[in-house]
């Protein structure tokens, strides 16, 4: 954590509650100028806002286009105000409603993939009906439910050719996340500059790569392999610069991008010492903050403490520590053997790099506890609440 950092993280225990998750819009924008300057400026950047919706206002300052996947992230869009020639239409769902709003939106200005020949047809027929040009990307699958096989996407590549208002621009290809080396990422590449130059072979050639990297991110000490060092982007371009198709090559990520930026803050509330283990109970919990990959608190994240009152003090005989929340369930453990130094009731942890999923991806209404607050700080701007705690009694008990 830096200075910097520490200060504001200080200067918010003071004054107010806790949980809460902050996203350092700075840390935000250094993040993705780091990936621009390694991936040179050929490459395309898009950022998938379902990894963290709140920080799409600045995302879509930094990045070429927003990628949305669901109705709920569209009118988030909209809200903001962001331009259609921001949006990618992503998704595997496109219900027909949802998908005629879209399009009176964002008409031509926005892309769209086509996740089904069904959906391929219903935006066909839109851009028709509207005499309006529309620029669409068929995904390919990579053997789940999302997209078509190769010989489904090469079809409607052809029948696009004699549709006038329909343009197949580029290919989308999305395989999973948390890819650890390149290897994958060279194989993936291998198996698409075949299939891209298949179309242009075919006389149906697209220009635009639309891919989805899945590149992972370091989340436990000590760092494993990261494929997000600048030599792995640096060498991940040259692999793309190898492709014998020539084209625009676009990679649109979220948790690579925005893991570094969040912070969630958690208050130590009561602590015991049973048959030797350290027991630390937090106002948090799983249903709060999460890491793909951690099992039960079996590895540890980078997590700091920031000390609250000197008043009171214990000393405590221990100085390894089991931190749990406050869930009614034995699977409640945010971290095991936590290396501490005699931390106290009203102590604060903050848990690093949880810029990425962690607000939205827990079990957020178990139990009926508050949505944590949501902060967002940039040096320029200051601190800006977005979303202040949310009672979710009234959710999970229903009309009296």
């Amino acid at each position: 954590m830096t200075d910097r950092m520490r200060k504001v993280l200080e200067g918010i225990i003071r004054e107010r509650r806790t949980p809460s998750y902050l996203f350092d819009i700075d840390a935000l924008q250094a993040e993705t100028d780091r990936f621009r300057r390694c991936l040179g400026g050929e490459i395309g950047l898009n950022y998938s806002m379902k990894a963290n919706s709140f920080i799409t206002r600045a995302m879509a300052s930094f990045v070429d286009r927003i990628e949305v996947c669901s109705m709920g992230e569209f009118r988030i869009c909209r809200d903001l105000g962001l331009a259609p020639e921001k949006l990618f239409i992503s998704g595997v769902l496109k219900k027909e409603a949802d998908l005629e709003e879209i399009l009176a939106y964002a008409g031509n200005g926005a892309l769209y993939t086509a996740e089904s020949p069904d959906q391929f047809r219903q935006l066909a027929a839109w851009a028709a009906a509207h005499e309006t040009e529309l620029r669409v990307y068929p995904r390919l699958t990579s053997g789940n439910q999302f997209g078509m096989d190769a010989e489904t996407v090469r079809g409607l590549v052809m029948e696009a050719k004699d549709l006038p208002y329909l343009t197949v621009e580029g290919i989308h290809f999305f395989s999973g996340t948390m890819k650890k080396t390149l290897r994958r990422h060279q194989k993936e590449l291998d198996m698409l500059d075949t299939f891209l130059l298949s179309l242009q072979e075919a006389g149906c050639g697209v220009t635009h790569l639309e891919y989805g990297t899945g590149f992972a991110v370091p989340y436990f000490d000590p760092v494993k392999e990261v494929t997000t060092r600048d030599e792995n982007l640096t060498a991940f371009a040259e692999m793309t610069r190898a492709m014998t198709w020539k084209g625009r090559v676009n990679i649109e990520m979220g948790r690579a991008l925005s893991a570094c930026c969040g912070y969630y803050l958690t208050t130590i509330l009561d602590q015991k010492v049973s048959d030797g283990t350290g027991w630390i109970i937090t106002d948090g919990g799983i249903h709060q903050i999460g890491y793909d990959g951690q099992i039960k608190g079996m590895y540890k994240p980078f997590i700091t403490l920031l000390r609250g009152s000197e008043a009171n003090k214990k000393e405590w005989p221990v100085s390894q520590w089991t931190v749990c929340g406050s869930l009614c369930t034995v699977n409640d453990i945010l971290c095991r053997d936590l290396e501490l130094d005699q931390p106290q009731k009203g102590d604060v942890l903050v848990f690093e790099r949880a810029g990425a999923y962690c607000v939205t991806e827990g079990m957020a209404l178990f139990l009926s506890h508050e949505l944590p607050e949501i902060l967002l700080y940039s040096d320029r701007d200051g601190l800006f609440c977005a979303r202040e705690m949310m009672e979710t009694c009234d959710l999970n008990r229903g009309r009296l």
